[in-house]
C-alpha cells in the first residue's frame, strides 16, 4: 500500500514536471496574456500590378493603412482565423512614404522561435465588424479627389487583400503581396472620323457605370467578394483621366440586353449595352474601348465597340497623393535600351521615373547612368540581367567582372546622384563593387532573396535613412558595403553569412539594438562594426570565428558581456576597445596573438587570468578596465607594454611571470587600489619611468622570491618601492 501512494506521488511529481517543462518551452505568455519573446514581427506591403505608376514602388502612398491579423499555428497545424483573439488582431499598418517602411500601431512578437504563423492583410484599414461577412461598400460618387486627408471616391471604393501561409519566425521583413479583389469597368473613347483633334479635346465627355448593386460581403479569410445588396437605381461616377474613365465594381453579373455605360457626347446621351451577360471578374479590368464619329451635319454621333476584354489589373491612373507621378515603362532586350526608349516617343534626357521589363546588359546600364541625367526612380523587378564582362565608369573600362547571368555590374550607379529610389530585379544573384557608391538613395533598403554577395562599397554615400533588410541567402559581404550609411533600425544579420569584410558597418551610428553574428560567420575584416555606437547588449563570438581583426568592434558601446570561446587564436589592436562590457573577461586559452589596446574602456570588474602562449601584454590592452582581485600574468610573457593596465583602478593584485624583462611606461599608472605585486623572476624585470605613477608605493607590498631578495632591493628599477618582502 505505501509503494502504491509513493508510485501516485513520483507519478504526480513527473507530470508537474512535464507541465512546468512544457511552460518553459513555450512560456511566452503570462496569465494575462503578456508577451515575453522580444522578437518582433516585420511587416511590408506591396501590390501585384502589371506596372508601377503611384508615388512609390510599393504602390502605396504616405499614411495609407492596411489591417493585419496573424494566426499561431498549433504545432504543423494552422491556427483558425478569427475576430479577436489572434496573435494580432486588426493591428494598423501605416505607410511612411519618406523612409518606405510600414509602422505599426502596436508591436506583435513571434510567439517562440519554433511556431509558424499565417498572416492575413487587408487595404484600406478599417473596423470589419465580422471575419467572414465584412460589409464593404464601393462609392457611388468615384471622381471625388482627396480632401483634408481623405481618400477620393475611386481609392475608397477599391478593396486589396493578400496571405502568407506558414511562416516560420524570421528576423527578415515578411512581404505581403496584396492584390485587388474587387473588379474595375475601364471605357476608353476614342477619336473617330469627323473630328479636329483640338475638337475632340475640348468636347465634352462624360462615362456613367449602370445597373450595379454596390454593397458587397468579403471574407476575410479567403479574400472572396460577394454582392451583398440590391441593384441601385442611381449610376455610379467614374474616374476620368484624359479619354478614360474607370470605376470600382463589385464582382457582380449583369444580365444580357442591360444598359453597362450612359455616354454623354457633347450634351448627347447614348447607352451601351450587350445582348450577352457581362461577369465583373474580382481581381480583373473590364475593358471597353469604344470609337466615336461625327456624323457630318447631322450633330449626331455612332458609338462603336472597337475591342473589349478581361485584363489583369493595370495600375492606377491617379492617386490619392498629390506628389504622385507615372513611371515610364520600357520593354526592351539586352543591349537595346537606348532604342526603346526612342520608339515609345520618349527623350532619355528628360525620362525621370521609368520601369524597365525584359532584359538589359553593360551597355543599357551606362546609358541609364550617363546618358539620362534625370532619372530619379528605377525599378528594374521585371528585368532579367545578361552576363556582364567588364566594370564601366567614366567611359573607362577596369578589371574584369564575373560574366554571370542577374549579377548588378560594378560601378553601374556610382555617384549618380539625381537616383534617390531603386527596385532591384526579383531574379539577382550578386551585387558587385560600388555599383551604388555615391548616388543618391534614401530610406530603406529590401535586398531581395537569392542574393549571396554584395561587393565592397557597394552601398557607401548614400542618404539612407530607413530599415535595412538582408537576404536570408547572403554568404559574403564585402569591405565597406554599407561604410557611413544612416540606416535607423536593429541590424539583423542572415544566419548564413560567412564572411563581413572589412569597414563593413563602418560608423553605422543609427543601427541600434543587440548584434547577433551570424553561427557559420568565418571571417570578418578590420573595423567591420567600428562606430557602430547604437549597439548595445551581449556580444558572443561564434565558435566559428578564430580570428577577431582590429578595431572589429571598436567604439560600438555595448554594455553587457563579451563571451569569447576558446578556439580563438589572435585578437587584433582595438579590437573590443572603447565599449562597455561588463563582467569577467575570460580570454581565450587559443590566444596567441594579442593587439594593443584590445579591451581599453571597458568595464570588465573580477580576476582574470591571462592565456598560456603570449609573449607580450599589448600597449593599452586593459586600461580603463574595472578589474577587481588579481590578475595573473602567464609564463612566455617577456614585456608589459606602456599603459597595459594604466587607469584599472580596482586591481589590488598582479602576478609577474618569472621571465619578465620589462614593465614599460604607464604600465599600472593609475591603479590605485594595487596593493600587492608578485614577482616571480629572479632577475628583476626593468621598470621603466611613470609604470606604477599613481599607485600609492607606501601601501604597496612586492613580493619577491628570498634567495633574491636583496637584488631586487638594490635595483634601480626597484629602488623607489617602500615594502619588498620575500616569499
Amino acid at each position: 500500500m505505501i509503494r502504491k501512494y509513493i508510485n501516485i506521488l513520483i507519478y504526480i511529481a513527473i507530470m508537474v514536471c512535464v507541465v512546468l517543462c512544457v511552460g518553459c518551452a513555450d512560456g511566452l505568455f503570462g496569465e494575462d496574456g503578456t508577451q515575453h519573446h522580444t522578437r518582433r514581427i516585420e511587416l511590408s506591403g506591396e501590390i501585384d500590378p502589371v506596372a508601377v505608376t503611384r508615388v512609390n514602388d510599393g504602390g502605396f502612398c504616405d499614411g495609407d493603412g492596411m489591417g493585419i491579423y496573424i494566426v499561431d499555428y498549433n504545432a504543423d497545424i494552422p491556427g483558425t482565423l478569427q475576430q479577436s483573439g489572434n496573435r494580432a488582431d486588426n493591428v494598423c499598418y501605416t505607410y511612411d512614404e519618406a523612409n518606405r517602411k510600414w509602422n505599426s500601431d502596436q508591436d506583435v512578437y513571434w510567439k517562440d522561435n519554433h511556431t509558424h504563423i499565417d498572416v492575413y492583410g487587408y487595404y484600406p484599414y478599417a473596423t470589419p465588424e465580422s471575419i467572414d461577412n465584412y460589409t464593404f461598400n464601393v462609392q457611388r460618387d468615384q471622381s471625388t479627389a482627396t480632401a483634408d486627408g481623405k481618400m477620393g471616391g475611386y481609392e475608397a471604393s477599391d478593396f486589396l487583400w493578400g496571405k502568407l501561409s506558414d511562416v516560420a519566425p524570421s528576423n527578415a521583413a515578411l512581404r505581403l503581396l496584396l492584390r485587388h479583389r474587387m473588379s474595375s469597368a475601364c471605357v476608353k473613347l476614342l477619336k473617330g472620323e469627323g473630328f479636329t483633334d483640338s475638337e475632340w479635346e475640348s468636347m465634352d465627355k462624360t462615362v456613367l457605370v449602370t445597373n450595379l448593386a454596390r454593397k458587397a460581403s468579403i471574407n476575410m479569410t479567403d479574400g472572396t467578394v460577394k454582392v451583398a445588396g440590391d441593384v441601385e437605381s442611381s449610376a455610379t461616377i467614374s474616374s476620368q483621366v484624359n479619354n478614360e474613365w474607370r470605376a470600382i465594381v463589385v464582382p457582380q453579373t449583369v444580365p444580357a440586353g442591360t444598359t453597362l455605360f450612359s455616354i454623354t457626347i457633347g450634351g448627347a446621351p447614348y447607352k451601351f449595352a450587350k445582348n450577352e451577360a457581362l461577369t465583373y471578374v474580382s481581381g480583373k479590368m473590364m475593358k471597353f474601348n469604344i470609337r466615336v464619329d461625327k456624323a457630318e451635319g447631322s450633330g449626331k454621333y455612332r458609338l462603336t465597340l472597337v475591342s473589349e476584354s478581361i485584363a489583369p489589373w493595370e495600375d492606377d491612373i491617379q492617386s490619392h497623393d498629390a506628389t504622385a507621378t507615372e513611371y515610364v515603362v520600357i520593354n526592351t532586350t539586352a543591349g537595346h535600351l537606348n532604342d526603346s526608349i526612342a520608339a515609345s516617343h520618349k527623350d532619355l534626357t528628360k525620362v525621370k521615373r521609368m520601369k524597365v521589363t525584359g532584359t538589359i546588359n553593360a551597355r543599357d546600364f551606362r546609358i541609364m547612368r550617363d546618358s539620362m541625367p534625370n532619372l530619379t526612380a528605377l525599378n528594374l523587378k521585371d528585368v532579367r540581367i545578361k552576363g556582364v564582362y567588364s566594370y564601366m565608369f567614366g567611359g573607362e573600362q577596369y578589371w574584369p567582372d564575373k560574366a554571370d547571368d542577374d549579377v548588378l555590374p560594378g560601378f553601374c550607379f556610382k555617384d549618380k546622384k539625381t537616383l534617390t529610389s531603386f527596385v532591384f530585379p526579383d531574379v539577382l544573384k550578386r551585387i558587385n563593387p560600388r555599383v551604388f557608391d555615391g548616388a543618391g538613395l534614401t530610406g530603406s533598403l529590401n535586398i531581395p532573396e537569392g542574393v549571396v554577395e554584395i561587393g565592397d562599397n557597394a552601398f557607401t554615400n548614400n542618404d539612407f535613412i530607413g530599415v535595412l533588410t538582408l537576404p536570408s541567402t547572403l554568404k559574403k559581404i564585402d569591405a565597406s558595403a554599407f561604410s557611413e550609411c544612416g540606416f535607423a533600425c536593429p541590424l539583423n544579420l542572415p544566419d548564413g553569412i560567412e564572411e563581413i569584410g572589412g569597414s563593413c558597418f563602418y560608423n553605422c551610428q543609427y543601427l541600434y539594438g543587440n548584434l547577433i553574428l551570424p553561427s557559420h560567420l568565418k571571417k570578418i575584416g578590420s573595423s567591420a562594426f567600428h562606430g557602430c555606437t547604437g549597439l548595445k547588449g551581449d556580444l558572443v563570438i561564434p565558435k566559428s570565428l578564430t580570428v577577431i581583426p582590429s578595431c572589429a568592434f571598436y567604439n560600438c558601446k555595448f554594455e553587457g558581456r563579451l563571451q569569447l570561446h576558446d578556439g580563438i587564436t589572435a585578437i587584433g589592436e582595438w579590437a573590443f576597445g572603447a565599449n562597455g562590457f561588463i563582467g569577467e573577461l575570460e580570454l581565450p586559452k587559443s590566444l596567441i596573438v594579442f593587439g594593443g589596446s584590445n579591451f581599453e574602456g571597458n568595464y570588465f570588474s573580477g580576476s582574470f587570468k591571462i592565456p598560456k602562449g603570449l609573449l607580450s601584454i599589448s600597449s593599452f590592452a586593459f586600461s580603463n578596465c574595472a578589474f577587481t582581485g588579481e590578475a595573473e600574468i602567464p609564463e612566455g610573457v617577456t614585456c608589459i607594454h606602456e599603459w597595459a593596465f594604466a587607469n584599472s583602478e580596482n586591481l589590488q593584485k598582479i602576478i609577474l611571470p618569472s621571465g619578465l624583462e620589462l614593465i614599460d611606461v604607464g604600465a599600472f599608472q593609475d591603479c590605485k587600489s594595487l596593493r600587492v605585486v608578485e614577482c616571480k623572476g629572479t632577475i628583476p624585470p626593468v621598470v621603466n619611468e611613470s609604470a606604477f605613477d599613481g599607485v600609492p608605493l607606501e601601501d604597496l607590498t612586492v613580493i619577491v622570491p628570498g634567495s633574491v631578495l636583496n637584488n631586487y632591493k638594490s635595483s634601480e628599477s626597484w629602488s623607489g618601492f617602500k615594502h619588498i618582502i620575500a616569499k
